[in-house]
């Protein structure tokens, strides 16, 4: 079928859309990644109210076969070869065009790492784009980057109806990776306008010993810096509740004891300075630090949890 599929495509004129989108779709099909690879070239050039249904759905379909290894190949051509990547690129520009909602597992799965719109478009989907996303960061560790970064994306969406949660969720796992994956995290803080992560990026930034991770780093904190600047104590403690919530999904035992007192600070703080109980919010955010520093101390928080808090508190008690 390969060589017919590719000899179909040599008689198609380019310009000739309607009559031949139907043939190019079948070639879709074809084992022949260059075949393939040929037909999604062609449809990509048909303008898009020129694609029928049929041929919308070949294409998100075959973007997900190709994202679950479910498409047959009879060439020595293979998924590292540099044809078969610019070919999914092309598929993945294609299907993207579409705004199709049905496309997220694929382009989860696939598309996320050769697009900027690719981890915008899994962003635009909010609560329902998440299980997939972690389907795809258990089963594709190159891909977590990537995710990382749509992660921020989704965060800083206004229009894709996030729950309250799933926010407190994703940031949980920004503050996970902040360790393994700092690149990544501090591009993600970039663009959600994470200000409560500036210190510990800072902190990681002034002892990395790799160039790239360093000026990275510093770069995100000089961008966080002047937001941070701008923000008021309510607005520090209000990001702070929910990297808190996030954080403490899931606790239990003694780090659930720990949780629930932190949060309760938070929410006594927040409560003292909507009152214009100024010495009130000085001694609860002072209680915050300590507290923080006991969690960091009996094992029921980490390092870069503790920090996060203590450090937090501190800045908005410095802006009462």
């Amino acid at each position: 079928m390969g060589a017919a599929a590719l000899g179909l495509l040599l008689t198609l004129p380019v310009g000739a859309f309607g009559q031949n989108v139907d043939s190019l779709v079948g070639v879709l099909g074809s084992p022949s990644v260059s075949a393939r690879a040929q037909a999604v070239a062609r449809l990509n050039l048909v303008p898009i109210q020129s694609l029928s249904s049929a041929a919308r759905q070949a294409l998100v379909q075959l973007l997900e076969r190709e994202a679950t290894g479910q498409v047959r190949y009879d060439q020595t051509t293979g998924k590292d070869d540099e044809t078969y990547s610019e070919y999914v690129i092309d598929l993945t520009r294609g299907v993207l065009r579409l705004q199709d909602a049905s496309a997220v597992r694929g382009i989860a799965f696939l598309g996320i790492e050769t697009s900027r719109a690719a981890q915008e478009f899994i962003a635009t989907r909010g609560s329902a784009a998440i299980p997939v996303l972690n389907e795809v960061w258990i089963s594709k560790e190159r891909a977590r980057p990537a995710i990382i970064t749509t992660w921020g994306y989704t965060l800083a969406s206004t229009t894709n109806g996030l729950a309250p949660e799933d926010r407190a969720a994703l940031l949980g796992r920004i503050m996970q990776a902040v360790p393994a994956y700092p690149i990544p995290t501090a591009r993600a803080a970039r663009t959600a306008s994470l200000i409560t992560l500036l210190i510990p990026l800072r902190q990681i930034a002034d002892t990395a010993t790799d160039p790239a991770v360093k000026n990275r780093l510093a770069a995100a904190a000089s961008e966080l810096e002047p937001r941070m600047a701008a923000a008021s104590a309510t607005d520090v403690l209000a990001q702070l509740a929910e990297v808190i919530a996030g954080i403490c999904q899931g606790a239990s035992g003694a780090r659930q004891g720990t949780c629930s007192s932190i949060q309760s600070l938070v929410t006594d703080a927040r409560q003292h300075i909507a009152a214009g109980r100024t010495n009130a919010a000085h001694s609860v955010l002072g209680a915050l630090r300590q507290r923080a520093q006991t969690g960091l101390s009996d094992g029921t928080l980490t390092a870069l949890e503790a920090t996060i808090i203590a450090e937090n508190a501190r800045v908005a008690d410095s802006k009462l």
